[in-house]
Parts: structure tokens; C-alpha cells; sequence
């Protein structure tokens, strides 16, 4: 007799569940996902590609091991650098197995750069020790002027960021004077340059609001932006301050205690100016609106009278005084009229005048010239141009190539350099 050739199987196999691959790999991702929520793991990366969808595959490893990962699109869109082979990371993740393959691997949220877990670290803390203390409460931020003339601007004069804010506060405000507060916006003497431009700004007053700027960069690189100390100078402010530092996927300690948070240094030029053009079409539409009602006063005057006028059937004289009184209120709404239209003409007219005060050709219509180096530096100092330096002279209606002899220097600038406290 041949032996059973299932004799061996254990009487209580047949009780165990039957899972699919499917089933089996959807229980183990559901187990990792509720027993690892979300963990940092620093490593290496390697054998990173970037698949044409725009998500990143790499692997994160160390001396003895290394684990899969994925870095979704979006999520690397809001890094705001470039993982690179090769670099050290620590990583927050979602331990997870991908189930089509039955492959366990992380889900990357976000990278930090090696060396920055430290210091991340500490904005976190120090993040939550500002917050407890109750600098970013918003009942204590201020609101912003609707028309300021007087706009502070705290950066450094290097930065590309200043030429921004400039060139878009004289697109949309060419009304407003602007004063720069230079301050160094990166490195360990930043912050108490920063601190003290602020509390400059506030003791002279001058300003009606200040925008504190930089342009992007590392968490190292905007760490002055993080230090209790200009939070704390930023929350002391009496005149609101709208920070617009670094780029939209930075956030800094000043932007949550600032009074307005700009994505952008452009961002924050724009919140504090408002459109010349949306400003001119409010005038536009405040003159519909009050010829609408001088128009509505003077039908509804016409109105009465002929109601009074049916109601007197012979008092030519009480008709003919009320066609006086008529006509004067004609005359007064047309005299108040006129007014109205001569101040808004008036202050079109002074906006048209400054906007042609601003612009930088009309002083070479006047005989004016601007120097410029080999470089095209603009030379403000005969110190940027010495003798037999080449410079170019740009006129109205041209442009001279020259070269330097010999400089003077001026009584005036010898005047005020003996009068400098």
C-alpha cells in the first residue's frame, strides 16, 4: 500500500485564513502604517532618478543597510533645493509598503540637508517657546495702512530683493517716499543690525510702515530671520512691519510674528502699496458716482416743483419764487459740481506729475549725463573712477565713450566731509 501523501500536513492547517497576495500586502502596509505614524531616518542618498512625472526615487542608506524611498512631486516642489546624489539628509517619512510589488520603502514628506537636523531642531523649540510666550498671537498684530506715504524698507542695499521691492513700489506707488534702513541680512552680526533698524525706525517715526526683506535661501542662511531677538523687536514695533523673507516655501520666526507674512520680498511691496491703476479707477468711480447724484438731486428738485406747481393754480409770484429757488439749486449743485471735478482733475494731474518726476530719462533732457564703468557700474564717486579708467557717459540721445585725466574733488563734498559729526 502507497503511504497518504498528505499524511504529514498538521490536522490544523485547513483552520488558518487563505489570503491573496493582494489581501496579504494591504494588511502588512495597514500594520507598518499604524506602528510607524511618521519617523525622521537620516542617511545617504543613493541611486537617485527623477521620473518624468516629476516624483524622485532613491535609496536612503548607511554603513550596513539601506530602504527604498519616494519623494512625490509636490512634496519636492515645497524643499526649495535639489536632492542631490551623494547627500546626507534626514529625512521625515511614512513607513509603508508599496503594495503592487510587495516592496516596504518610506514615503518622504520632507528632506532637511545634512548638518541642518541640529538646527532645525532648535527653530522648532524656539519656535514653540516664542509661540508660548505669545509673540505670533494675531490679536496683537497690527493693521496696515490703506495709503501710506512713507514706506520703510529694511534689507541689505546689496540685495537683489531691494530691487525688487523698488521696482514695484514704483510701478504701483510713486506717490510714496521710501527709506532704506540698510542692515547685513545674513551672517552673526545680521541680527542686531536688523534689531536695531527696527527700533530706529520706530524712534524717528518718519515711516508709516516697514517692510523687513530678503531673498531665499538655507535655513542657515535665514537664521538671523529666526532669533528671539528679532521677534521680540518685531512684536515691540508701533509701526506695523510686513516680513517678506526668503521664498514662498520659507517660513521664518519674523514672518509669524510680523504683522503681514509676504511669500515673496515682491509679495510684501505689493500688500503695502495699493494699484495706481485700481486707485484711479476708484476716483473714476466716486465722479460716476456723484454726478449720478447731482443728477438724481436735480430730477428729484424738478420732481417737486411740479408737484408744487400743480397744487397753485393762480399765485404766479409763490411760482415764480419757487423757480428761483429752483434754479439757485441748480446753480449751487452746478458750482459744487464744478468744484468736485476741478479737485479730482487737480489730483489726477498731480499724480500725472510725479509719475513724470520719477522718471530717470527726463534729467538727460536736461543736459545730465550718467556714468557708467567698463561694467556699467553707475560711478556716484569720482573715488569709483580714477585716472586713466575708461567710462561711458549716457546722454539724451546717445552715449560717450571717455576716459578719465584727472579727478577734483569738490568744495562742497570737502565742506561736508569737515562738517560730518
Amino acid at each position: 500500500m502507497l503511504p497518504d501523501p498528505f499524511s504529514f500536513v498538521d490536522s490544523h492547517a485547513s483552520d488558518l485564513p487563505v489570503l491573496t497576495v493582494s489581501g496579504l500586502n494591504s494588511a502588512v502596509r495597514n500594520q507598518l502604517e499604524a506602528r510607524f505614524p511618521q519617523v525622521w531616518v537620516e542617511g545617504e542618498i543613493a541611486q537617485l532618478t527623477t521620473a518624468s512625472s516629476g516624483h524622485m526615487y532613491f535609496t536612503l542608506k548607511d554603513a550596513s543597510a539601506q530602504v527604498r524611498c519616494a519623494l512625490f512631486r509636490t512634496r519636492a516642489a515645497r524643499l526649495g533645493w535639489q536632492p542631490r546624489q551623494g547627500d546626507q539628509v534626514r529625512a521625515r517619512v511614512q513607513v509603508t509598503l508599496y503594495e503592487a510589488r510587495g516592496e516596504f520603502q518610506l514615503t518622504v514628506e520632507t528632506l532637511i540637508k545634512g548638518g541642518l537636523g541640529t538646527l532645525y531642531e532648535r527653530f522648532l523649540a524656539l519656535k514653540a517657546q516664542l509661540e508660548t510666550a505669545g509673540f505670533f498671537d494675531p490679536v496683537r498684530k497690527k493693521p496696515l495702512p490703506a495709503f501710506p506715504q512713507t514706506i520703510g524698507i529694511i534689507t541689505s542695499p546689496q540685495a537683489a530683493a531691494l530691487h525688487d521691492v523698488m521696482t514695484t513700489l514704483a510701478r504701483r506707488a510713486p506717490y510714496a517716499r521710501l527709506i532704506l534702513y540698510p542692515t547685513l541680512v545674513q551672517g552673526q552680526e545680521a541680527t542686531a543690525q536688523i534689531v536695531n533698524a527696527i527700533e530706529s525706525a520706530n524712534q524717528l517715526a518718519t515711516a508709516d510702515v516697514l517692510l523687513l526683506c530678503r531673498g531665499g535661501g538655507s535655513l542657515e542662511d535665514l537664521w538671523c530671520f529666526n532669533e528671539a531677538a528679532v521677534v521680540q523687536a518685531i512684536a515691540a514695533s508701533t509701526l506695523p512691519i510686513i516680513c517678506g523673507v526668503g521664498h514662498e516655501t520659507d517660513t521664518t520666526l519674523a514672518d509669524l510674528a510680523a504683522d503681514m507674512r509676504a511669500p515673496t520680498p515682491t509679495a510684501a511691496a505689493e500688500m503695502v502699496a495699493p494699484d495706481r491703476t485700481r486707485l484711479l479707477a476708484l476716483i473714476r468711480q466716486q465722479e460716476q458716482r456723484l454726478q449720478q447724484r447731482i443728477r438724481r438731486a436735480l430730477d428729484e428738485s424738478a420732481m417737486r416743483l411740479d408737484g408744487y406747481s400743480a397744487r397753485l393754480r393762480s399765485p404766479m409770484t409763490l411760482l415764480e419764487r419757487q423757480q428761483d429757488r429752483l434754479n439757485q439749486s441748480r446753480t449751487r449743485l452746478s458750482f459744487w459740481m464744478e468744484r468736485s471735478l476741478e479737485h479730482d482733475k487737480r489730483l489726477l494731474s498731480e499724480f500725472g506729475l510725479r509719475l513724470k518726476a520719477l522718471d530717470p530719462e527726463q534729467p538727460l533732457q536736461r543736459g545730465y549725463a550718467l556714468i557708467t564703468d567698463e561694467q556699467g557700474h553707475l560711478i556716484d564717486s569720482i573715488r569709483k573712477a580714477p585716472p586713466q579708467s575708461a567710462v561711458e557717459l549716457r546722454l539724451a540721445d546717445g552715449r560717450l565713450k571717455a576716459r578719465v585725466e584727472s579727478a577734483i574733488t569738490s568744495n562742497f563734498a570737502k565742506t561736508s566731509q569737515a562738517t560730518r559729526p
